[in-house]
């Protein structure tokens, strides 16, 4: 092999080898600062769940004031710390779309430049190859030492083959990167949407917290006439609806809603754990929260701030919260939503609502965040499905506009 040719080709793999190098000590300072952020996070999500069993704790002595200041004390201490967890969580997105980002530009550099080594190795090998055997032959003092040219060149040949499936692999792992940098945009735009919704949840329950205060100024009596007052308006409220439901179930025309089975609505809280079912349940029976025995929907456990998502495509029908008008009265926030297959959704008790009526909502869209407005006991998601053909929106004698329907049992259709 001519020494200009053994020059070109050393160069070129001795600028792979430097810029790899160089790559290497930054991407491992990266990696640390990533580790570092990974700390972080594991300490703050075990301070969020010292601050949920205190909030689990408080729930229940929440029938007298100092209870409920200190479960809403734990609420808001939960919440600053939701909101340092998601700011270290958009902390360590930006490092690792940085570190994407530097894989990207090493593995477009590492492309070019093994591109640009292979060239002049093709270059050389195609004027070797346009000589003739003949005149090649006359260019070497031995016959030992065509040969040993002969299998440099073919060592040369098999270097091609290598560096050619390493350079296919080096664009597919471009392509991958690059989906995976997006996609980390992606989750980095949901989290510091996350971000914005726990500031909104941290402000209203510091709100929720001084306006308790407020009203009973700090007396214990006050706040047990609260909890009378707001028992007789829940009351009232129940009766109404179990009215007016009760004539909306017999519109119900099952032969032509989905056929019951698994997967045709999501479930609206991921992994989400039902706390109470459909229907007539040990916690309906024996008490006289609904009126009339019977629990218009499921109950999933969601502490505040779970982020809740649509059960299925559709349309925003409506959004209230009945706490303006009835405090702790009936379904705090909610939304309902209207699905092509002639079902609809509602999605009650939440801490904030991300929509708004006539929007168009995707299969596991976030439409708000779980939460404890209305009447609960203690935070939850309360999910019903109606005939959507029977939904009606009224309003009530006692609490605003609320919706009302022919209801069905979810656990057909989740």
């Amino acid at each position: 092999m001519k020494p200009k040719f053994k020059i070109i080709i050393m160069a070129a793999l001795l600028a792979l080898v430097l810029y790899s190098l160089s790559f290497a000590a930054e991407s491992d300072d990266l990696k640390s600062q990533i580790d570092q952020k990974n700390t972080e996070i594991q300490q703050l999500e075990t301070e969020i769940k010292q601050y949920q069993e205190g909030i689990e704790e408080a729930e229940s002595t929440a029938d007298t004031l100092k209870g409920e200041i200190k479960r809403l004390d734990n609420e808001i201490k939960k919440l600053n710390a939701q909101i340092s967890l998601t700011q270290t969580r958009i902390s360590k997105k930006e490092l690792e779309i940085k570190e994407l980002g530097k894989n990207i530009t090493d593995t477009s550099a590492s492309i070019k430049n093994r591109q640009a080594a292979l060239a002049k190795i093709l270059e050389g090998l195609n004027a070797r190859e346009s000589e003739g055997t003949l005149t090649a032959l006359l260019k070497y003092d031995t016959m030992s030492d065509f040969f040993d040219e002969l299998e440099r060149i073919k060592s040369l040949n098999e270097s091609i083959r290598e560096n050619y499936e390493e350079l296919k692999m080096l664009k597919l792992n471009l392509e991958d990167r690059k989906q995976k940098a997006e996609a980390a945009r992606r989750d980095l735009k949901n989290l510091q949407n996350e971000l914005l919704a726990h500031r909104e949840i941290q402000k209203d329950a510091r709100a929720e917290k001084n306006n308790l205060l407020a009203a009973t100024k700090n007396q214990e009596a006050l706040y047990q006439k609260l909890l009378r007052d707001r028992e007789k308006r829940r009351a009232e409220i129940y009766e109404e609806i179990k009215q007016i439901e009760n004539e909306l179930k017999k519109q119900i025309d099952f032969g032509s809603l989905p056929t019951f089975g698994s997967g045709i609505l999501l479930n609206p809280i991921d992994g989400g754990v039902i706390t109470q079912e459909f229907g007539r349940t040990s916690f309906s029976r024996y008490t006289d929260v609904y009126g009339n025995g019977f629990h218009n929907g499921i109950d999933f456990r969601a502490a505040v701030g779970t982020p809740i998502r649509a059960a299925d495509g559709g349309v925003v029908k409506a959004t209230g919260n009945t706490d303006y008008i009835c405090p702790r009265g009936s379904y705090g926030k909610w939304v309902l939503i209207d699905h092509p297959n002639k079902l609809a959704t509602l999605y009650a008790h939440l801490s904030l609502v991300r929509v708004g009526p006539r929007q168009e909502v995707g299969k596991g869209d976030i439409i708000g965040y779980s939460g404890n407005s209305g009447y609960t006991t203690g935070p939850h998601l309360h999910f019903t499905v109606y005939d959507a053909r029977t939904v009606q929106l009224r309003k009530s004698r006692v609490c605003g506009v609320l919706p009302y329907g022919g209801y069905l049992d979810p656990a057909n259709y989740l």
